[in-house]
């Protein structure tokens, strides 16, 4: 992925960096501001990353949730949301667990789309593989601030998990990635610059996984590593139909849904302190996930897409 957007991807490895070198050397500073930085970087990037959703729906080349209708779009869109918020509030481990699922799909598939795969289940492997790199490492070795967290959203006690079994269980699924973009170089499914970017990628992670704190970590690699490709991803995808399609186009057309979204936010932050209730970081992160669910399934019928078309034009090559 690095490849295709370079120039966004050095920027966002050297923001990492200074942040793991600002973590190491003023550790309660960044423990300040990071619930401010997490939040900002989040309404303003993570959110409208997602919010171009209903032309996504409009552009694609067959039917999805069974009709092009907009309206027909927008009642499935609320009734998933809603199907999922209902079951946050009857089984929440279950919510929590499909989340996590989907998560890891998502991030994986967003990283590496760009390459060659023998089938769909190796692409899968890959996906899961890669997810689990960026969504687990964070929260098993910093599992003191996400057992608060996730214990806060699905009302239970979760287990303990010694520090050697995280620490091993971390550097494992590094290794596992490593090791899977060095296979995959000598497969031949990614050039050797690929291979090189996926790597530094992969160090770059590791370094702000660990050493900076859990929400401010997670949000770097969210909002800067995926949010943004993301978008990039997005306006190519707009772009090969509408050959002027920009930036400026994108942000304008996610707008509506951004300001609904952090509108929505507002009012659920508003009613916590009419209600004097404590800022509950599992609450907000229950709104974030049934949100974002319908926009997982469609970005992921986006590559699909545009995996089929990259297998089309070797064959309506042959026949011109």
């Amino acid at each position: 992925m690095t490849a295709r957007y370079p120039i966004l991807y050095r920027t966002v490895q050297a923001l990492a960096v200074a942040a793991v070198l600002l973590s190491l050397a003023l550790p309660g500073l960044v423990l300040q501001v990071q619930l401010l930085l997490v939040v900002g970087m989040i309404l303003f990037i993570g959110i409208p990353h997602g919010a171009t959703d209903y032309l996504i729906f409009q552009s694609l080349s067959r039917p999805m949730w069974g009709s092009r209708e907009m309206t027909h779009f927008y009642f499935n869109y609320v009734l998933l949301m809603v199907a999922y918020a209902l079951l946050w509030w009857l089984i929440p481990a279950a919510a929590l667990v499909v989340f996590i699922a989907i998560s890891i799909y998502h991030f994986g598939q967003s990283n590496w789309n760009y390459a060659t795969f023998s089938s769909k289940w190796s692409a899968y492997a890959a996906y899961m593989l890669w997810g689990s790199f960026v969504l687990l490492v964070p929260i098993i070795w910093h599992y003191g601030s996400a057992m608060l967290i996730i214990e806060s959203i699905i009302g239970a006690a979760v287990p303990e998990i010694a520090k050697p079994w995280r620490e091993a269980f971390c550097i494992s699924l590094f290794v596992a990635n490593l090791w899977l973009t060095l296979y995959y170089f000598l497969q031949q499914r990614i050039s050797r610059r690929a291979f090189m970017d996926e790597v530094v990628n992969l160090f770059v992670l590791a370094l702000l996984l660990i050493n900076v704190p859990l929400l401010l970590a997670f949000t770097i690699y969210f909002v800067c590593w995926h949010s943004l490709s993301s978008m990039m991803d997005q306006i190519r995808f707009f772009r090969k139909r509408q050959s002027t399609y920009s930036l400026q186009d994108y942000m304008k057309n996610a707008l509506p849904l951004s300001g609904v979204a952090i509108a929505s936010l507002g009012v659920f932050a508003f009613a916590q302190a009419k209600m004097q209730l404590p800022v509950n970081i599992g609450l907000v992160f229950i709104f974030i996930s049934v949100v974002t669910l319908p926009h997982m399934l469609l970005i992921d019928r986006l590559y699909e897409e545009e995996d089929n078309q990259k297998r089309l034009e070797p064959v309506l090559a042959n026949k011109n």
